[in-house]
């Protein structure tokens, strides 16, 4: 078995699953709109009108701010503040008034957007607006650059190499817990979304306390498959690097 197998299964592993609670904002656009969606899923809203402030500083045009201002007013009715709410779908609206709401809310949020929407139409038929900005051109857009080629691996030549055991048992165990994980993850976002449905506080704080839970668990058993992960690849390096000599018969 190649290093490169390994190396490449751990990423599988880690990359897909890791990903759902902890992302690396950029400096662009999209990546603080996703970091704010990804906050707010995590019931981590304070996180998420931070990055939604960051999105709109760098937002290029009309139609990016009114996506920041309809993200930001879901955020403020999930936080009790329905007055702040309104005057943020207000907002998007009248930069976006065909947008949708970009997340599954309750239905109180989703009437509320609904009135607000129909307010903002009546405004903009008495007092027409132009259309959002244009957005950059994608000729703009840096295309993606090919990898050198002397940064290809050279094929390896035939030799006989010892499979260690200890190396796969490490990445045996961190695919069961990066599985076990994921699936307390996506248990978390159900209770999220229960929560959301909810009309009673007593009923959504507890949907909202199991979620926290959830996800306090899975964070812990993707942590622990990271670091399995990590460890077969380590002791791949240390202990199964080395060929053994090639027993040649004579004839």
């Amino acid at each position: 078995m190649d290093l490169r197998i390994v190396l490449g299964v751990s990423l599988m592993l880690v990359s897909p699953a890791w990903g759902q609670f902890a992302v690396s904002p950029g400096p662009d656009f999209q990546a603080r709109m996703s970091s704010a969606s990804r906050a707010y899923e995590d019931l981590d809203y304070e996180h998420s009108l931070e990055q939604l402030d960051a999105a709109k500083a760098v937002a290029r045009d009309g139609g990016e701010r009114g996506r920041v201002a309809i993200l930001r007013g879901i955020v403020l009715a999930d936080l009790g503040r329905r007055q702040e709410s309104l005057a943020a779908f207000k907002e998007g609206l009248s930069l976006l008034p065909d947008a949708s709401l970009p997340v599954k809310v309750s239905p109180k949020v989703s009437r509320d957007f609904e009135e607000v929407r129909r307010n903002v139409q009546r405004e903009l038929a008495r007092n027409p607006r132009p259309p959002p900005d244009a957005p950059v051109a994608l000729a703009d857009v840096q295309p993606e650059t090919a990898p050198s080629p002397g940064l290809v691996p050279a094929p390896a030549r035939e030799e006989v190499r010892r499979t260690p055991v200890l190396p796969l048992a490490l990445l045996g165990g961190g695919v069961v817990l990066g599985g076990i994980g994921s699936y307390v993850g996506l248990q978390s976002r159900s209770s999220v979304n229960a929560a959301r449905e909810d009309d009673f506080y007593s009923d959504r704080t507890a949907h909202l306390d199991s979620a926290r839970g959830q996800a306090l668990a899975a964070n812990i058993l993707l942590g622990a498959a990271v670091t399995a992960a990590a460890g077969a690849a380590i002791t791949w390096l240390l202990t199964g690097d080395s060929p053994s000599p090639r027993t040649e018969v004579s004839p």
